[in-house]
């Protein structure tokens, strides 16, 4: 096991070296740097991590602001269809406690390949993107295809896009992470003590209608989408994004559509900016003190409140951080009456920029999925180093420790685990 442990450290070593001492050569999605005829840096700081203009350039429809309602020049296909592929390697501990010997075991897998065509601007005001991924022996992943109009001026501008799309488009903090896994709060679902109630903020891409306005350095925008389902069968919760992902006929809220807003303010270019997100929705769940089938499920009325800042203390340093807030309903008995939990949670990140396109960081994490049950609470600490190679190529290693509170005489659970994700996309 401590050979292991020493391996990965190892690597870790190893990739930071790389990430810091390799040539400065950055990219992104090909396709828009090929259309462009520019540096992928003139959109990233370190990718996937958007600057002021590249969060602009895709607000605007992936164009210049400035030639919002210009025509564009000839059509080319390679301007609009890129590629992915990434591979991991994974070690990982669980530590249960008590008698219970830890367990220890690593792996390399294929873990996504991602398509993007018809990913570009065209027409004057128009543009899409569609993002396709496929696991391997699984089924094909629409995270992305919408279709954007934009209409306005290089400084103030309306945009309004419709289809399937990630939760939210934000800058700095809300923006994407440098490390290969996002904050808690976005990625975990409250619980009530006993049962999950299946959102969460990042992760499910939903079929939903935004109007976005944007001026100078602030950007404003409401979404109006179909909501998530419970799936008793899969006893799972999935996007109702159309298809075979539709909400039950004859559920109680098959209709009803959740309201996301969300408000981006950049400080400067470089990634240093402040957001805020509201999230309401509805969803039916199982109610397990139903007895005699007298009523099976109950509405979860639920709302998500969160605030991110990160700023650039100098060229080479920055910190970034956030806090949400959740409220949730859970059923009293087997009527479906309901009462009112909250959850919370908040991040801290440093980061480090040791090249204009690497980075190295460290992030604490803590979030408590009921503030009405006593020692359930999870926190983690997670070391990355992301660097961008030459040519399309990127590596990014990612160790994180978490230990989550099972309350009583449980001891705590400990999962250790080393991540190093190899990315190539042209």
């Amino acid at each position: 096991m401590k050979t292991r442990w020493k391996l990965a450290g190892s690597m870790f070593l190893v990739l930071l070296t790389l990430g810091v001492f390799t040539p400065r050569n950055a990219w992104s999605i090909p396709s828009f740097a090929r259309k462009e005829k520019a540096d992928c840096a003139l959109c990233h700081t370190t990718v996937p991590r958007l600057n002021e203009y590249g969060f602009n350039y895709r607000k605007a429809g992936f164009r210049d602001p400035s030639d919002i309602g210009k025509e564009l020049g000839d059509f080319n296909y390679a301007d609009v269809y890129s590629a992915r592929v990434q591979a991991r390697y994974d070690v990982k501990r669980r530590d249960m406690g008590g008698d219970t010997d830890a367990t220890t075991s690593n792996q390399l897998t294929l873990h996504e390949v991602t398509v993007y065509p018809l990913s570009g601007s065209f027409g004057k005001n128009y543009g899409s993107l569609v993002e396709m991924s496929m696991a391997n022996e699984d089924f094909v992943e629409i995270e992305n295809a919408y279709f954007r109009y934009t209409r306005g001026t290089e400084n103030e501008w309306f945009s309004g896009r419709v289809g399937i799309f990630h939760p939210f488009e934000g800058y700095g903090a809300s923006d994407r992470p440098f490390s290969l896994s996002r904050p808690f709060f976005q990625g975990s679902t409250s619980n009530n003590g006993t049962e999950s109630t299946y959102f969460k903020m990042w992760g499910f891409d939903q079929a939903g209608v935004e109007l976005a306005y944007v001026k100078n350095h602030t950007s404003f925008s409401a979404t109006v989408f179909n909501g998530i389902y419970y799936d008793e069968a899969d006893g799972k919760a999935f996007p109702a994004a159309g298809g075979h992902l539709q909400k039950p006929a004859g559920s109680e809220n098959q209709d009803s559509k959740d309201i996301q807003l969300f408000v981006n303010h950049a400080l400067d270019d470089a990634g240093s900016g402040l957001s805020l997100y509201y999230y309401y929705g509805k969803m039916d769940l199982p109610n397990t003190l139903a007895k005699n089938a007298v009523a099976t499920s109950y509405e979860n009325g639920f709302q998500r409140v969160a605030a991110y800042g990160s700023y650039a203390l100098t060229p080479k340093f920055e910190a970034q951080g956030g806090f949400a807030w959740g409220q949730d309903d859970y059923p009293t008995d087997a009527d479906a009456n309901t009462e009112t939990f909250t959850s919370q949670g908040f991040f801290g990140e440093a980061d480090f920029h040791p090249t204009e396109i690497t980075t190295v960081g460290g992030r604490y994490d803590w979030y408590d999925p009921s503030s009405d049950v006593d020692d359930n609470e999870k926190w983690g600490a997670t070391l990355f180093v992301n660097h961008p190679f030459n040519d399309g190529f990127q590596v990014i290693t990612e160790f994180k420790h978490v230990q989550q509170k099972r309350g009583g005489s449980l001891d705590d659970v400990k999962d250790d685990n080393f991540q190093v994700r190899f990315i190539w996309l042209q």
